[in-house]
């Protein structure tokens, strides 16, 4: 018998410590996909922006038809999409392990399942769909805990390889070494330097307006693959890291090997990295 076949036979629900792991994994999820989330639009603009500077600079190679070149709206919006798989899921085991209305659980339940099945590259078969439907479906309103330990079991099972799909997609597009999203960004960024560099060759040294033009160009170039690199670097790690604890959410959720390391490591690594990210976007932490 498996493990999460005997924990419902022996219809346990979950200890006090089981609930702040799974909430807390959770929490962190929702937190890295919200960051990650913006990230992708803001890298879009910043490359919209480059284009716009080679177009101000005359580069000919540059097309106002193209200004996000290789990150296009359909790719933004893809990634978007399995972020929000990963936000979704999340929310559900913050309901699942918390005290929520019936039809707001049942609700985090189908958007979940309705996230999950749009990502791309991503299975769940609608035997599995329908199993977590039903499975939160059982807690109902009252909320008793061996169906609530029942429910989290299930989705965290059921979604495993689906959801360490979904996170190595997102870690593949800020692989600096990948032929993905971070490709694209760097290839703006390279662009825009590199016209700015022929430029000033053929600038005269008095021509100061337009020698400051072109170090403009290559100061944003740089700011932005700076801060873009530093980005990718820590949404890397951090994905890595979710992988890792999402891999043990599975233990943690059996009392004999209750080991939340992982989980502490993941909400740590999350919570520092909103702060590094909203001081290199200039924002606000929330």
């Amino acid at each position: 018998m498996g493990l999460f076949g005997m924990f419902l036979v022996m219809g346990c629900g979950l200890t006090i410590q089981q609930k702040g792991a799974v909430n807390q994994f959770a929490t962190a999820t929702r937190d890295l996909s919200v960051s990650a989330q913006a990230e992708f639009q803001r890298s879009r603009q910043d490359v919209v922006e480059m284009n716009r500077f080679r177009l101000e600079l005359g580069d000919p190679m540059a097309d106002v038809n193209k200004l996000d070149s290789l990150l296009t709206l359909d790719r933004t919006r893809d990634r978007i999409m399995a972020l929000q798989a990963l936000e979704d899921y999340g929310g559900l085991l913050n309901k699942l392990v918390g005290i929520v209305p019936e039809g707001e659980l049942l609700e985090a339940s189908n958007t979940f399942v309705g996230s999950l099945k749009q990502v791309k590259g991503v299975q769940l078969t609608d035997q599995e769909a329908g199993g977590i439907g039903k499975a939160v479906a059982a807690v109902g309103g009252l909320y008793v805990e061996y169906k609530r330990a029942a429910a989290v079991r299930h989705v965290v099972e059921t979604t495993h390889a689906p959801v360490l799909a979904v996170i190595d997609l997102v870690k593949k597009d800020f692989d600096p070494n990948s032929d993905f999203w971070s490709a694209g960004y760097r290839k703006t960024a390279v662009d825009l330097s590199g016209h700015a560099e022929s430029l000033d060759l053929l600038y005269p040294p008095k021509d100061l307006l337009s020698k400051q033009s072109t170090q403009r160009a290559k100061t944003l170039a740089t700011e932005n693959m700076n801060r873009f690199s530093a980005i990718s670097v820590q949404i890397m790690t951090l994905v890595s890291t979710l992988a890792e604890a999402q891999k043990n959410l599975r233990l943690v959720l059996n009392p004999s090997e209750l080991n939340v390391q992982s989980i502490d490591h993941l909400a740590t690594q999350v919570r520092d990295f909103k702060t590094i990210y909203g001081l290199l976007r200039n924002e606000a932490p929330r």
